[in-house]
């Protein structure tokens, strides 16, 4: 008996490996942003060294993908929002602006994407495959909306796992459930103590308030308008879609990140692109190791292009960089030309390996736009920042930045050559900021795993456990109303009104009665 029982468990064993193996993955990339390609690339590449063949609908394609994997561009997406010298994504009109005018351009820029993405020929070729086909598992940055779910409804309805690079975004509930607190999460635009003092608390209550009525009233249906116009066939009802999540990945960590509850299917990743660093071209590592008292890297990610500082800032930058010759610069410029010639001090190129560099012991400073991965990067290699944010989230992950120590802001309008020099000697001469970042690297780097491995492992638990939502929380399926609470508070007010009333009728009749009986004994 007990050998029998040893045999079959050996074969649903067999079995279960033999599903995670070989597994078919179908991966939505619609994100026209390429640091969401470079945070999501690692786990393709983990899945397909785990034998499983994957298939990338993408914004961006990697050209020495594995031979498992298969990229289908969405080729549109860029030109959409950036094409024809017309960009309709103005990203420096977007770096001054309110809560509700940063909140209503975020969604502004998930339509772009959108329509990029359902006009490009990469959707339509998806769309030709034979209506018996299926996927075991389908991923898809959630970011800017379900614009793509209508392939869910396509490949019967796969277990989904929902993934994004922008930290812990404020519509986290509406697909998982759980509660998004605003009486300390703050939402992206807002840039708050800890904890929130009453009047920072209430604006951010209306600001997430906003948020979730212009994502549900006017993006959602504006989204699937433009979702259905890809489409060959009547699209569900895409919010119900995004609620099928059985597993979130968040770029999130509670090192960097304010503490926040989160149901137990979303599993915080944060970090996860950050590799083990490569060597360096002898010319880079040359030039930072001649570097009389270390070496600063100059890098705005990658939506950012070097041409959006104007001629004036780029010499205010040169300036600066000359007064610093003790310092050696390496600045990622991607424009054809500077206005003038760099000192000896500058090494400028088109693209540099971030976080190659970053990994360096001489590497003393890091100016940079503050995007949620650059900020993570600095973290993991302990490197201070001297942060210009532009838009989105990047001045609030400065501004935490700044409140562990180990961050100083520079102002993009009122830049000039001085407060460059100041900044950078504050940093690179202050030991309290070196100090500060290298204690928030500790906390950053001390996992019981990497996150990557962390992440494929919740994934491939997905793929064993397709059908499993015991760790889905029961406020999704819930109105919001009842999910927060308020029906039971609503009947106690009813309830506590009329005792209350009830109360006052029984001590005016008793008083009525006391009053009749003196009366009475007068007379």
């Amino acid at each position: 008996m007990m050998v029998n029982h040893a045999v079959a468990s050996l074969i649903v064993l067999v079995a279960t490996l033999r599903i995670i193996q070989c597994a078919n993955i179908l991966v939505l990339m619609s994100v026209p942003s390429q640091s969401h390609f470079i945070w999501i690339r690692p786990i393709v590449h983990r899945l397909a060294e785990g034998h499983h063949n994957v298939t990338v609908l993408s914004v961006n394609v990697d050209r020495n993908a594995p031979k498992n994997v298969s990229y289908i561009h969405l080729e549109n997406s860029y030109n959409t929002l950036y094409g024809n010298e017309t960009a309709k994504n103005d990203i420096l009109k977007r770096s001054n602006e309110a809560a509700v005018e940063a909140t209503i351009s975020f969604y502004r820029f998930g339509l772009l994407g959108c329509e990029g993405a359902v006009t490009s020929d990469g959707l339509k070729h998806l769309l030709q495959y034979p209506p018996e086909f299926r996927f075991d598992l389908i991923i898809y940055d959630f970011t800017c909306g379900p614009c793509l779910l209508g392939l869910l409804e396509k490949f019967h309805r796969a277990p989904l796992v929902s993934i994004t690079g922008f930290g812990v975004p404020q519509f986290t509930e509406r697909l998982v459930g759980g509660h998004k607190a605003a009486s300390y999460v703050p939402h992206f635009t807002q840039l708050t103590d800890a904890p929130m003092p009453f009047g920072q608390r209430f604006v951010n209550v209306y600001v997430h308030l906003f948020d979730a009525l212009y994502r549900r009233l006017v993006f959602l249906p504006k989204l699937t308008a433009i979702a259905q116009r890809g489409f060959d066939f009547p699209l569900p009802d895409l919010t119900e879609l995004e609620k099928r999540t059985l597993i979130m990945l968040t770029n999130s960590n509670p090192a960097l990140d304010p503490p926040e509850a989160l149901p137990p299917n979303v599993i915080p990743v944060g970090g996860l692109q950050i590799v083990d660093p490569k060597p360096l071209p002898d010319e880079l590592d040359a030039f930072i190791a001649s570097a009389p008292k270390g070496a600063v890297l100059f890098a705005m990610g990658t939506n950012f292009k070097s041409k959006m500082f104007t001629p004036e800032r780029q010499l205010m930058f040169l300036d600066a960089f000359a007064a610093l010759p003790e310092y050696h610069i390496l600045w990622k410029f991607d424009d054809d030309r500077l206005p003038g010639r760099a000192s000896s001090n500058v090494l400028v190129r088109p693209w540099l390996p971030q976080n190659d560099i970053l990994a360096q012991p001489r590497l003393r400073a890091f100016i940079t736009h503050c995007g949620l991965m650059s900020t993570q990067e600095a973290t993991y290699h302990a490197v201070p920042t001297v942060g210009i944010p532009i838009y989105v989230d990047q001045h609030l992950n400065l501004h935490r930045s700044i409140q562990a120590g180990a961050a100083v802001k520079l102002d993009l309008a009122s830049l000039t050559s001085a407060k460059i020099v100041a900044a950078l000697r504050e940093v690179l001469e202050n030991d309290s900021y070196q100090q500060a970042v290298s204690k928030r690297s500790l906390l950053f780097r001390d996992q019981p795993e990497k996150p990557l491995d962390r992440a494929i492992w919740w994934i491939e638990w997905a793929l064993r456990h397709p059908h499993e939502d015991r760790l889905r929380s029961d406020t999704i399926e819930m109105h919001a109303f009842a999910a927060n609470g308020y029906d039971v508070a609503f009947c106690s007010f009813l309830l506590f009104l009329a005792i209350f009333v009830a109360a006052r009728k029984t001590l005016s009749k008793l008083r009525c009665s006391a009053s009749t009986r003196s009366k009475s004994k007068v007379a």
